[in-house]
């Protein structure tokens, strides 16, 4: 008779795992989490005791005071990190968080600003970047104000030798698709007059700014007398101001002139005119026609800085125009349509691409942009606390039961298992670890107890 015993080898593992106490770093920072500040400065405070220089606790003394809304407190423990670890991301990005609170914008930019330059390429660099971006435009709309308050009283700001604004091309065609080359052309224009050390440009934006303030902003055409007036108020020396006419359906021509704000001279620079693919041959003849009228030599460098060209489709640039225009009106989503535009007709269109990007990260988090600070601490307050280090995990307790299981595991492949075998484990649960703080629940400094059943099922013939 064949005999086929069946071998069934029970195994059962009691591990009990206690007394896996939290370290004060850790337990302040899970009262900071259940927003028990009082007690996590307390442990802070004991600890930045025995360790004045301690940068960890020192940053954490700062975001309890930042969460308790003393300011004055979490600015001066920032500071004492950022003096002894310079290029510590979190600490900044708190930091300009506090300033935005206190209503301080010059402070939170040069903040937001410091970070963007120590930061690692990564898409939370990029919401900090559009929420500087939003906090400029924010600022230059209140020295935009400022001004007119200025004016008002008989005050301009003083104007600066070789410093230009260049006012918005006006469109003298009677072909309205033409209309965003109005700002594209300017904004071209600035970003090549910017490439001369010697030459101060006033930014797009804060003309941008000043003409909305000035209620001029949607106006087609900047006359004679507005555009030395906004000039004056924008504190340049010279204004730049043109327009563009239709030769043929598809020729074009520019026209500038140059003016200066104290003497009220007006100089004419040649007339360019050429079909519209030869938009930007033109328009580098337009900036070194301007640089002679000014005066201002340039070295090689700088002219080589200038010839380059952000594309060389006109229809790829026409959607960027498009996009720069809406991206003014607000109006995110159509923006983000015509810079892809731009970008499908020209992949090698780097600028469409970068402003395109810009674009789609306000889309999905609008509230990075949003002038309230109150409205950008949540998007903000992730970044700062993803370059925050956490606290080291416990190196004992429940952290140490992966290990203890594999040594249980090896164990028991070795004395009980002869031969390959079908093997089931039972699932690994939690017994009795509490994290938190309420009435109800153990302290986070509790002790943690768990225990661990392996049934282990062998079988094989004989």
């Amino acid at each position: 008779m064949k005999i086929k015993p069946l071998v069934i080898v029970m195994i059962c593992v009691f591990m009990a795992i206690g007394c896996a106490t939290l370290t004060p770093l850790e337990e302040a920072q899970q009262l900071l989490v259940s927003d028990d500040y009082d007690s996590a400065l307390k442990i802070l405070t004991e600890m930045l005791k025995a360790d004045s220089e301690s940068v960890t606790v020192l940053r954490q003394l700062g975001i309890v005071y930042y969460k308790k809304e003393n300011y004055d407190q979490a600015i001066d423990y920032f500071n004492q990190v950022l003096s002894r670890k310079p290029d510590d991301g979190g600490t900044i990005l708190y930091l300009g968080l506090v300033y935005e609170l206190q209503e301080n914008e010059d402070q939170a930019i040069q903040a937001y600003q410091r970070y963007t330059e120590v930061a690692p390429l990564s898409s939370t660099k990029k919401k900090i970047e559009i929420r500087l971006k939003s906090l400029v435009a924010k600022r230059m709309t209140r020295l935009a104000k400022q001004a007119l308050v200025a004016e008002a009283a008989g005050n301009y700001p003083q104007t600066e030798p070789n410093t230009v604004a260049v006012m918005y091309f006006d469109n003298s065609s009677s072909n309205p698709e033409l209309e965003p080359l109005r700002k594209g052309l300017t904004d071209l224009l600035i970003s090549d007059l910017s490439q001369v050390k010697s030459l101060k440009v006033v930014e797009r934006t804060r003309m941008q700014k000043l003409l909305q303030e000035m209620e001029l902003a949607e106006q087609s055409i900047i006359d004679a007398e507005t555009a030395p007036r906004t000039g004056r108020l924008l504190g340049a020396a010279q204004v730049v101001k043109g327009n563009f006419t239709s030769l043929s359906e598809s020729g074009l021509m520019l026209n500038a002139t140059c003016s200066q704000i104290e003497t009220s001279q007006i100089d004419q620079t040649e007339p360019l005119q050429g079909p519209q693919v030869e938009l930007f041959e033109m328009e580098k003849a337009l900036v070194f026609s301007i640089l002679d009228t000014m005066g201002i030599s340039i070295t090689p460098e700088e002219e080589a800085a200038i010839q380059k060209r952000p594309t060389e489709n006109f229809m790829a640039f026409m959607a960027y125009s498009r996009g720069i225009d809406l991206v003014d009106r607000g109006d995110y989503a159509a923006a983000s349509q015509a810079f892809s535009q731009a970008v499908e007709l020209d992949p090698g269109f780097s600028q469409a691409e970068e402003t395109l990007s810009d674009v789609e990260e306000i889309n999905m988090a609008p509230a990075v942009i949003s002038a309230e600070p109150e409205a950008a601490v949540e998007q903000v307050e992730a970044v700062a606390a993803s370059e925050t280090p956490a606290a080291a995990a416990p190196t004992t307790g429940m952290a140490a039961a992966p290990n203890a299981l594999a040594e249980v595991d090896a164990i028991v492949s070795k004395d009980f298992i002869p031969q390959p075998a079908a093997a089931g484990a039972a699932p690994i649960q939690n017994q009795g670890q509490t994290r938190g703080g309420g009435s109800d629940q153990q302290s986070p400094a509790a002790t943690a107890t768990a225990s661990r059943k392996i049934s282990i099922d062998i079988s094989w013939e004989q």
